[in-house]
């Protein structure tokens, strides 16, 4: 057995495509990890689902094959730190733990038809109404917010009222006060400790939609909604003390350290730490967030306001810009036979000058930047004779990073200022292409983490604060390391040839925007 005398952290990360498990020295340098697809079912179109028992099996399988790679005892092991994916969620029965249905994603679309017609309705637009009355009395953002209210699929709240509304046995459960909620950090706490522990972490809490970021309570939403709050469980901080997996599933308790989620998490673990520090997270979907410090930022340009984290009783605030389809496009090309594995489209997209005059446009989950409406269709657009497989994988990553331009440009205008530089991890960055693709169209420098999986290292981080492994965040100054520098190009030729292939993209996104509305008609 390797040994380390002051023990080691096991970090569990919850994702939508993978589940990974490391076991981390007080270097903070994983010595044995394990890594396993998460299995999504698809029962109807647009729905997307996750077995909670595969899950949790597949969880504690990764546990096992992880500690057998590091060589490592149960009994070594000081802290658990999870994190999880947002917005997915389950519920369950009070009585036997027995879920009720399967986790429902946050890439799930039943509840759009539902949706519709709550942001459409009387109450909702009087709401809208009057918070920009206040808004226009007030200048309070938090109330110009409001005025632009749309529920959207990747909030809970909307997949979680039509679970309410359509599924028979959960109604049944709530009326006789049988009903328990959580997204994947409260029900998997739940499961390891046998019940004993039943709360969400605050970052997970103020992805779901309806927990209010400015108030910190379940908020406005869920009275609009008429979500009972009874249901939902207690909101606690990141480091709240969550109690311990019972030995029954691996011979001793192991203190849970930290639940956190994926994007926050990862936040954390790129040392993002300081005011306006900037991070993407490049994993299913793409995330872009930055530090806002002790203050909330609200926004009206589609900035969503998070808290990133509480700590020591101390709040961090995040605010965030995300596209939804990102490197499941690249599963999508391997699952569609255009590529035999991921690892080979960097180099497939560098063989060619360009991508020939192809664009794909990037909406499987209904969605892209700029167009944020359910209409818009995913799909290719001018491909011809002399169009090769590089062309189409170069046009999909070129895909991915002008949405992230995008979403870089709200921000930008949001904040009144450029970036000096921006931290890069997911399982996208890996990929030389998109790094450098975004680095120049961007014009600043990219910094890729040394390693991926930054969610990992963030909870494995505060866990190891709450155990004592590290006295402090200085502890952890000399554990951060780069694996390598992106810089923008400086040709001035090539760059307007960027620009122009982008703008013609957005063209593209254009053609693409109402294709649905249009299926609808014509079936």
């Amino acid at each position: 057995m390797s040994g380390d005398s002051v023990g080691y952290i096991l970090a569990l990360d919850i994702g939508t495509t993978n589940l990974r498990c490391h076991v981390i020295n007080s270097q903070a340098k994983s010595m044995g990890s394990s890594c396993r697809k998460v299995k999504l079912y698809y029962p109807q179109p647009g729905w997307v689902e996750i077995d909670p028992d595969e899950l949790f099996s597949d969880i504690l399988n990764i546990v096992h094959q992880a500690m057998n790679d590091a060589n490592v005892a149960f009994t070594d092991i000081k802290s658990l730190g999870i994190s999880t994916q947002r917005s997915t969620f389950i519920t369950w029965k009070k009585n036997t733990g027995e879920h009720l249905h399967n986790f429902i994603t946050w890439k799930d679309l039943r509840a759009t038809d539902l949706l519709k017609d709550i942001n459409n309705s009387w109450s909702t637009t009087m709401l809208k109404w009057g918070a920009y009355l206040i808004y226009l009395l007030t200048r309070n953002k938090k109330f110009g917010m409001g005025s632009k209210l749309k529920i959207a699929n990747k909030h809970v709240s909307g997949r979680l009222l039509w679970v309410l509304t359509h599924l028979k046995n959960v109604q049944e459960a709530l009326q006789s006060n049988n009903l328990m909620f959580g997204t994947v950090e409260t029900w998997l706490i739940y499961k390891l400790t046998e019940g004993g522990t039943y709360v969400t972490d605050i970052s997970n809490a103020s992805a779901t939609g309806f927990y209010d970021p400015f108030d910190l309570n379940w908020g406005i939403i869920a009275k609009l909604l008429k979500i009972p709050t009874h249901i939902l469980p207690t909101v606690v901080s990141n480091d709240f003390d969550f109690g311990c997996v019972t030995e029954k599933l691996f011979g001793v308790p192991i203190k849970i350290g930290c639940t956190m989620a994926d994007q926050s998490s990862s936040m954390f673990g790129s040392w993002s730490f300081n005011k306006n520090d900037v991070k993407i997270t490049i994993g299913t979907g793409a995330f872009l967030d930055i530090n806002t410090s002790d203050k909330i930022h609200p926004s009206l340009n589609n900035i969503y306001p998070l808290v990133g984290w509480k700590i020591n009783n101390e709040l961090t605030y995040m605010s965030e810009v995300s596209c939804n389809d990102a490197g499941c496009l690249v599963d999508w090309l391997q699952q569609s036979g255009i590529i035999e594995n991921q690892y080979e489209t960097s180099d497939m997209a560098s063989k060619v000058e360009d991508s020939d005059g192809v664009y794909f446009i990037p909406a499987f989950s209904g969605s892209v930047p700029p167009f944020e409406n359910e209409n818009v269709a995913a799909g290719f657009i001018g491909i011809k004779p002399t169009t090769k497989r590089e062309h189409l994988v170069r046009a999909v990553l070129e895909s991915i990073v002008y949405q992230i331009i995008i979403t870089l440009n709200i921000l930008k205008k949001e904040r009144k200022g450029d970036y000096d530089s921006m931290k890069i991890d997911g399982g996208m960055s890996n990929n030389d292409f998109v790094c450098q693709l975004l680095a120049d169209l961007a014009a600043i420098p990219i910094y890729r983490m040394c390693s991926s999986d930054m969610s990992i290292m963030g909870v494995t981080y505060i866990s190891g604060l709450s155990c004592g492994i590290w006295k402090n965040k200085d502890d952890l100054k000399d554990l951060l390391k780069l694996q390598k520098q992106f810089q923008p190009v400086k040709s001035q030729d090539l760059l307007k040839k960027y620009e122009k292939n982008f703008n013609h993209w957005i063209l593209a996104v254009e053609r693409f925007k109402s294709w649905n509305k249009y299926s609808e008609v014509l079936s």
